[in-house]
Order: structure tokens, then sequence, then C-alpha cells
């Protein structure tokens, strides 16, 4: 089986599990509920984007300084 249309299954099966929990009210309350849990916090998700950056910012550094 070629990549691309392996990828297109997970894709389309990905979609209709998608579809069949977002239509059960009770499941798509949990769902949104541990998607909350999950979230990060105002102050965690500032250090994350900044720690994130910095890193970004090294790789580019890196790479920029080892190029021949």
């Amino acid at each position: 089986m070629q990549p691309r249309y392996l990828i297109l299954a997970l894709v389309t099966l990905a979609a209709v599990i998608g579809l069949a929990v977002s239509s059960d009210p009770e499941r798509s309350q949990q769902l949104s509920d541990m998607y909350d849990a999950a979230a990060f916090t105002d102050d965690t998700r500032e250090t994350v984007i900044l720690l994130i950056a910095i890193g970004l910012g090294g790789f580019i550094g890196y790479l920029t300084l080892t190029r021949r």
C-alpha cells in the first residue's frame, strides 16, 4: 500500500471517529472537560512559548554559525 493511501485512510478514520464522538453530547462534554483540565495556565503557557522561542532561536543560530 502506498504511503499516501495510508495517510488518507488514517485522516478519514480520524474524521469519522471525530464525527461519532462529537454527536454524543455526554462524550463531547467529557472531552471538553478533559481539554480544559489539560490546558496550560496563563503563566505556564507564556513560559512554554518563551522556551520554544529560545530553542528555535538557538537552533537557527546553530545552523547559521555551522553552515559552510
